[in-house]
C-alpha cells in the first residue's frame, strides 16, 4: 500500500509553513512518532526554501510526500519551465533527473546561505539533488517512518 500527497505550492515564503503543517498533520493522523515528524518538517522546510530562494523563477513549485514500507519519500520539485503534460502522461516523481552536487566544501560560520542539504541530510536519509526535466530541480529526501503504539499507519502498512 502507498499513500500519495501532492501539493500545488506558489513559489512564496507564505506556502513554506502550510506545506509543512499539511503533511504533519497527515503524519499525525497515520500515527508517527514527533520526533520522527519534527525531522521531517525541519528537512521539507530547508527543501521548500531552497526552491524559494535558489530556483530559477516559476510561478509554483510541488511537493510530493509518499508512504510506503514504512518510510516517507519527499520531493520538492521547483517547476520552472513546465511544459503541460501530455493528454494520457503521467508526470510522475521528478527524480528521474540529472544529480548533481551543491558546492563542495565547509559552509563558512558566519555564512548566511548554504546549510539547507547539510541540514536536510543530517535529519534525513538518501537525500538528493537533482535537475529534472523542466530544468527545474528537485530535493529528494527520504525518512524511516517510527510509529506511535497502536498507530493507524503501522496496520495500514503491514
Amino acid at each position: 500500500m502507498e499513500i500519495k500527497m501532492v501539493l500545488y505550492l506558489p513559489r512564496d515564503a507564505a506556502s513554506v509553513p502550510v506545506s509543512r503543517q499539511v503533511l504533519d498533520g497527515c503524519l499525525e493522523t497515520l500515527g508517527v512518532t514527533p520526533d520522527t515528524r519534527t525531522d521531517i518538517a525541519l528537512a521539507l522546510s530547508e527543501a521548500c526554501a531552497n526552491v524559494i530562494q535558489h530556483a530559477d523563477p516559476a510561478d509554483e513549485y510541488e511537493v510530493l510526500a509518499m508512504a510506503s514500507n514504512g518510510r516517507c519519500v519527499i520531493e520538492v520539485i521547483n517547476t520552472a519551465h513546465r511544459a503541460a503534460p501530455s493528454a494520457g502522461t503521467d508526470s510522475g516523481p521528478a527524480s528521474g533527473g540529472q544529480p548533481f552536487a551543491p558546492p563542495a566544501g565547509p559552509i563558512s560560520p558566519t555564512a548566511e546561505h548554504g546549510r539547507g542539504l547539510q541540514i536536510i541530510d543530517a535529519v534525513a536519509d538518501n537525500v538528493r539533488l537533482t535537475r529534472n526535466n523542466t530544468d527545474g530541480t528537485t530535493v529528494h529526501f527520504e525518512k524511516k517512518l517510527d510509529w506511535v503504539p497502536g498507530a493507524t499507519g503501522r496496520q495500514l502498512f503491514s
